[in-house]
């Protein structure tokens, strides 16, 4: 009888291992069911995804982490591709270098995207310069190193570096990085507010100083540019500039601008002024040298307030540095 019994306790053990046997397999011929072949199925091969045009294989003969495994390992390829192409994109849309020239006197080739950075050396007119972008502030970077200011230079040759039209251009993903040398932005010059240091930036444009000339005696005469290469030469704030011409010519209709385009009054010495003072060829020439001046014997010499220029410039007005800085403050409202 306990023989009976041991026969029937192990046939049913039997029974139960081959039904669960069965069910598994079951499963997985359920799950092979719902599995795609693709037209170019994957092998393990290495511990690498590779493929193969064999229809005989299926990625369904793989176990449950060999298929997790190849399907994370495509989709980071994927992602891969995707990142691949964008990167093309950039590359199809924007070219190396662009050649411009020098179209100021003298241009400082600075070390960085400031004009207080270190000059490096110095570029004429009519220079061409390959420059590989422009910045964000308007500085062109050069290709031999440096920057120099995109106001002092004209665009002359589209060979390369600028942006293209492409049938495969699409939408970048927000978070592709694109190099900031290479995007060109389109933006408005905004001058600076005057203040009374004379060695600064204006950010005055050709334009800006028009404006300021327009009803005066200074107007119609090319000397916006002079004006704006000596501040790029010495750093001589622009509006520093404009404002001893102004009050030293009296606007342009002084005897001595007139007749020798002296619009600074140099070497105007009293008891004698209008023989001892400078005579130039044109007026823009007295703009040169009175920036060269202010550089060599002011500037170099810590004299770099208004109110320190005024104590040698013109000690015998003590008000001298006070109607240089008001006039200074009226051209910047005629910008606003």
């Amino acid at each position: 009888m306990q023989m009976k019994i041991k026969q029937q306790f192990i046939a049913y053990m039997l029974s139960a291992t081959v039904f669960f046997t069965l069910g598994m397999d079951f499963e997985t011929n359920h799950n092979m069911l719902f599995t795609e072949t693709p037209s170019h199925s994957l092998k393990i091969e290495d511990s690498e995804v590779k493929t193969t045009n064999d229809p005989s294989i299926s990625i369904a003969q793989f176990s449950f982490e060999e298929q997790k495994r190849i399907a994370i390992q495509a989709s980071t390829r994927q992602e891969m591709n995707v990142q691949g192409y964008q990167n093309e994109i950039v590359a199809s849309m924007v070219i190396d270098t662009t050649n411009y020239e020098v179209t100021s006197h003298y241009l400082n080739v600075r070390a960085n995207r400031s004009a207080r950075s270190k000059i490096l050396h110095v570029v004429k007119n009519g220079d061409v310069l390959e420059v590989l972008g422009k910045a964000d502030n308007d500085w062109l970077k050069l290709k031999n190193g440096g920057y120099v200011h995109s106001k002092y230079t004209e665009l002359i040759n589209e060979s390369l570096g600028q942006i293209k039209k492409s049938p495969k251009v699409t939408v970048l993903s927000a978070n592709q990085p694109i190099a900031q040398e290479n995007i060109v932005q389109v933006s408005q010059s905004l001058p600076s507010q005057p203040s009374s240091t004379v060695k600064s930036d204006s950010r005055l444009t050709e334009e800006h100083i028009t404006q300021i000339f327009e009803g005066t005696s200074l107007a119609d005469h090319d000397l916006e540019k002079t004006i704006l290469d000596i501040e790029e030469l010495y750093g001589i704030n622009a509006y520093f500039t404009i404002a001893v011409m102004k009050l030293e010519s009296g606007h342009g209709k002084s005897k001595i601008a007139r007749d020798k385009n002296n619009l600074f009054g140099l070497n105007a010495i009293d008891g004698d002024a209008y023989n001892k003072a400078f005579s130039f060829e044109t007026k823009g020439d007295s703009v040169e040298k009175f920036g060269q001046l202010i550089s060599d014997n002011y500037i170099d010499k810590g004299f770099t307030s208004i109110e320190k220029v005024a104590s040698k410039y013109c000690s015998a007005n003590p008000k001298w540095s006070s109607l240089v800085m008001n006039i200074m403050k009226r051209d910047y409202k005629k910008l606003l």
